[in-house]
């Protein structure tokens, strides 16, 4: 693009912007290279169909969804009139009250862990490594396998539902609480040492405040996540509305099973949507 601009000795003098280069695109690195073909053929071999695979076959995958079959019957007949039985909407209630109470509870307890979990919150080393096995433990046992101990501990219903979840969203949030505790700015801790603030009034004063909006946000992130696990924990006998889909689904109602999965996934997408837009506001 050629411009005339004032000359300083009364002239004119016409310049030319030079195009401006961009750097050049680096070439992938032979480590780089290596590793994705690596990865691609690590998964090819795990997932061919021979000694050490698991036979992963397209075909049989085409072959099992387009067979004849009462699941496929069921997805084009599919009875949303099931959403208004008084099955579905007591598996629906009983889902979201589920989820309410386990990541309330939950998240309760898991605060003060979280402080704890953390070196800056801590009140000793033993009190730190006891507190982070104690999480690690629990994060490291899944959702189905808690719902499936306390329901031979406490039988089948809503209550071994809410305490798989219960643990599961201490597991949870405690992690994800402690991670942003030690990233905080240290500035008012030390402002608070410095004015003779006991330990716990610094975690009160310093620490608290900067964590909450994330605490919170964590918080009903778990309870998104209970919502969802609490259609499979049903079938295993820990309630909610995933006993409502097993309930239709070991009666052959097919088309009443893909109704009720209809209506969960909606209330989960407007669950989620309101979800993010309170988190958003807080972070």
């Amino acid at each position: 693009m050629s411009q005339t601009d004032p000359h300083p000795t009364g002239g004119t003098a016409s310049s030319t912007t030079a195009p401006v280069e961009r750097p050049k695109k680096p070439r992938p690195s032979l480590f780089m290279a290596g590793g994705f073909v690596v990865l691609v053929a690590l998964t090819i071999a795990t997932g061919a169909d021979w000694r050490y695979g698991v036979g992963f076959s397209i075909t049989d995958i085409w072959d099992g969804l387009t067979r004849p079959n009462a699941p496929m019957r069921g997805l084009g007949e599919i009875d949303f009139a099931a959403l208004t039985g008084a099955r579905a909407r007591d598996g629906f209630l009983e889902t979201l009250l589920m989820a309410l109470v386990s990541t309330i509870s939950g998240a309760l307890v898991a605060l003060p862990l979280a402080l704890f979990n953390s070196k800056l919150g801590a009140p000793n080393r033993v009190a730190y490594a006891a507190i982070k096995l104690f999480n690690n433990i629990i994060r490291s046992i899944p959702d189905l396998l808690w719902a499936l101990l306390f329901v031979a501990a406490v039988g089948i219903g809503a209550l071994p539902g809410m305490l798989a979840l219960f643990f599961f969203s201490i597991g949870v949030v405690t992690k994800l609480t402690s991670d942003t505790i030690d990233g905080i700015n240290h500035g008012p801790v030390e402002a608070a040492r410095a004015s003779g603030a006991s330990h716990v009034q610094m975690l009160r004063t310093a620490v608290l405040p900067q964590v909450l909006p994330a605490y919170t946000s964590f918080s009903m992130y778990c309870f998104e996540l209970n919502l969802r696990a609490s259609a499979v924990l049903g079938f295993v006998g820990a309630g909610g509305i995933g006993s409502v889909i097993d309930f239709y689904r070991s009666h052959g109602q097919w088309d009443r099973v893909w109704g009720v999965v209809v209506g969960f996934l909606i209330v989960v997408i407007v669950v989620e949507r309101i979800s993010m837009a309170l988190r958003r506001r807080l972070l």
